[in-house]
């Protein structure tokens, strides 16, 4: 481990006890990016990814993504603000896709880069939130019943995952694409076979909300590595209400039954992603016991 990554390990670890030792990013092409600051040296890997206008990632996402993994050490602020001019240099020299943009995750609790990034024009997109394995709440009684979904579901939780995802591409990450609901039914279909841990809620024998989890460990290569610390999580992928239903328990009562399987004493706890700009969202998983761990940015286009 480099001077840098002991600096920076310890400013996290003072940030937020949860936050785990920095990880290089998962791509093997990275490109190295290094800065001095008031006699201080900031570092960081820059990776550039292009996805196909079919692929899952690019319903989630532009299709050209320059991500910056930032190691600032113990030159703070400055360090980032000094990264980030010398990105946006280092940007004037290709030529982007328009549908492209340039992101970055960084702890949520650090106020002072929170106020770097909005200057530098990036955007706070996305939310990894963590809840620590305690007992859930009891969340009272509710005019809906939740089952295990199975293959005879499949359909209906297909629609309830559009609803979704088409909402989220108002207030979040998600982007129209052509093919969405082929996409999105084979990732249903694939929650079912692989983690088994869909639920279906109905009112009256009407779809009216889903929760889709599973269990995850950090593993290299993957999205979480790094971003929380090792051993087994509950994972919290999807909870959708239909827009009917929205504001009448639903998503409690999905979530009452999913914590029971999810908040075990032997996982470290449950994580999840939510969009800060969803009107909906924030309040609902504050409420639920979670809270910010990490803030992933984007400025849109990459050249701006």
């Amino acid at each position: 481990m480099n001077p840098l990554e002991k600096e920076q390990n310890a400013r996290f670890a003072a940030l937020d006890p949860l936050l785990p030792p920095i990880a290089a990013p998962p791509s093997a092409a990275s490109e190295p990016l290094v800065v001095t600051t008031g006699g201080r040296r900031a570092g960081g890997l820059l990776t550039h990814v292009v996805h196909a206008p079919g692929a899952w990632p690019a319903l989630w996402g532009p299709l050209e993504i320059w991500d910056l993994t930032a190691v600032p050490g113990d030159s703070g602020a400055a360090g980032l603000a000094a990264l980030l001019a010398a990105w946006r240099d280092r940007m004037r020299g290709t030529r982007p896709e328009p549908d492209s943009g340039c992101t970055l995750a960084w702890p949520s609790r650090d106020a002072e880069a929170s106020a770097v990034l909005l200057a530098h024009g990036f955007a706070p997109m996305t939310c990894l939130a963590v809840r620590p394995p305690e007992p859930p709440a009891d969340e009272g009684p509710s005019r809906v019943t939740v089952r295990r979904a199975g293959d005879g579901d499949v359909e209906a939780l297909t629609d309830l995952r559009v609803a979704e995802w088409r909402y989220t591409s108002l207030v979040g990450t998600a982007v129209p694409r052509p093919g969405a609901r082929a996409l999105l039914r084979a990732e249903v279909v694939r929650a079912l076979r692989f983690s088994g841990l869909v639920w279906l809620a109905e009112d009256d024998g009407v779809p009216v909300g889903l929760a889709s989890c599973a269990l995850a460990a950090p593993a290299p290569g993957d999205g979480i590595h790094g971003r929380l610390r090792p051993g087994r999580w509950g994972y919290v992928d999807t909870l959708s209400v239909a827009p009917g239903a929205r504001g009448g328990g639903v998503g409690r009562a999905l979530m009452a039954v999913a914590h029971r399987e999810l908040l075990r004493p032997e996982l470290r706890g449950t994580f999840l992603f939510y969009h800060p700009a969803n009107p909906l969202s924030p309040v609902f998983w504050h409420r639920q016991g979670y809270r910010p761990l990490w803030t992933m940015w984007i400025r849109r286009p990459a050249w701006s």
